[in-house]
């Protein structure tokens, strides 16, 4: 193998695969970036056997074409502190050797006959949706998966594809977030699927990188494949697998009766939130939040009878009730809120709450997040 390549597209490529590159791992050959310059492209790709990524450039001069395994994690910091100009590969048996300006590095590849097949692409099935949208629904759900590996539907997201709408919706029993939003595509069937957290997670980075594509569209192509769900962003493909189900009923514990509904500044609310916890239990995380016309009252009690309260402004006209959240849950569902507005539909101090983003002329977004209430002291 001999090519050449300018660093800043060299970079831009390994940035957009290294973080897939599995740091710990029983199979070795998975520590490496496979490389593959035939046909007057550069292909890149990791995997950690759950997630594969694949990148491809034109921008390559390609000399001798050919594949290696290269260690990933010093080669790929090489490379970003490299000045600007041509990178040059020439590989010499088993080694490889890159040069740009006075620097250089040798590098021992690894047997590339190792490395596992990449998934696929099955481009069946593909439809087109806005980048930056689906980021965002990911954006809006992800932080309320499981983390509990013995209820491992729970640990990805619920995706429904209708032909006119898309949902996603993650859970771990304590929270939800369901994110909704009308689609016009061309799919004439309902799918529903869970997806593994960890490979969306991914999504976000793949879509800032292809923002730089030049024949870039600034959509996201989606297939759904039988065991994986699959997103072509520019030149960059990447693989998330499916998980095993049932995902549970959601629809059956969001409340239909919450009729109190308190709407409240998010920042005004994050703000306090961030004051009043810092005294709250650290092993319960409890705020008390108390609500009457026209501000909420929020309140934390440490374990060592520390006690620390704040009140901001709310538009409220129902009769006074009090709740016990969780804090921490409540900063995650606001720090993943754009809207600057948030509404709060409570029914009583044992019964969920909803919490939805409203535009400036409130109308709902498509968010929609529930919290269960801890029970508050002397219940």
């Amino acid at each position: 193998m001999k090519f050449e390549i300018q660093q800043e597209e060299l970079q831009k490529a390994l940035d957009t695969i290294a973080n897939v590159v599995p740091s710990k791992t029983t199979l070795p050959i998975l520590t490496c970036v496979l490389m593959d310059a035939t046909e007057g492209q550069l292909k890149l790709s990791a995997t950690n056997l759950d997630i594969s990524i694949t990148t491809t450039t034109s921008e390559v001069d390609i000399k001798d074409e050919g594949k290696i395994a290269i260690p990933a994690d010093k080669f790929i910091s090489f490379v970003r502190t490299l000045r600007s100009g041509v990178v040059k590969f020439a590989q010499k048996g088993e080694k490889i050797n890159l040069s740009c300006g006075s620097a250089r590095m040798t590098q021992v590849t690894m047997n590339v006959e190792e490395y596992p097949a990449l998934k696929v692409l099955e481009e069946t099935n593909g439809l087109d949706m806005e980048a930056n949208l689906l980021t965002e629904m990911i954006n809006e759900t992800s932080y309320s998966v499981s983390r509990d590996e013995t209820r491992p539907a729970l640990m990805g997201i619920n995706w429904e594809i209708t032909p006119d709408s898309l949902t996603l919706v993650a859970t771990d029993a304590h929270r939800l977030s369901r994110s909704h939003r009308s689609m016009e595509w061309t799919f004439n069937e309902n799918r529903s699927m869970i997806v593994d957290t960890a490979g969306l997670r991914h999504l976000p980075r793949v879509v800032a990188n292809m923002k730089n594509d030049k024949d870039s569209s600034g959509n996201v192509t989606i297939f759904m494949g039988e065991n994986q769900l699959s997103f072509r962003a520019g030149n960059t493909v990447l693989h998330a697998r499916l998980l095993e189900g049932p995902f549970p009923d959601y629809n059956a514990v969001i409340p239909k009766d919450n009729d109190k509904n308190v709407t409240v500044d998010k920042s005004d609310l994050a703000q306090a939130i961030r004051r009043v916890s810092i005294m709250a239990d650290r092993i319960t995380s409890q705020i008390r939040v108390g609500v009457e016309s026209g501000h909420m009252e929020l309140t934390a009690t440490g374990a060592d009878g520390a006690k620390s309260e704040d009140q901001i402004q709310i538009s409220y006209e129902g009769d006074a009730m009090e709740i016990g959240f969780n804090y921490s849950y409540l900063q995650d569902i606001l720090k993943n809120i754009k809207a600057d507005t948030v509404v709060l539909s409570l029914n009583d101090s044992q019964s969920a709450a909803l919490i939805k983003p409203v535009t400036d002329e409130g109308n709902e977004t498509g968010l929609l997040c529930l919290l269960m209430p801890l029970r508050l002291a002397g219940e």
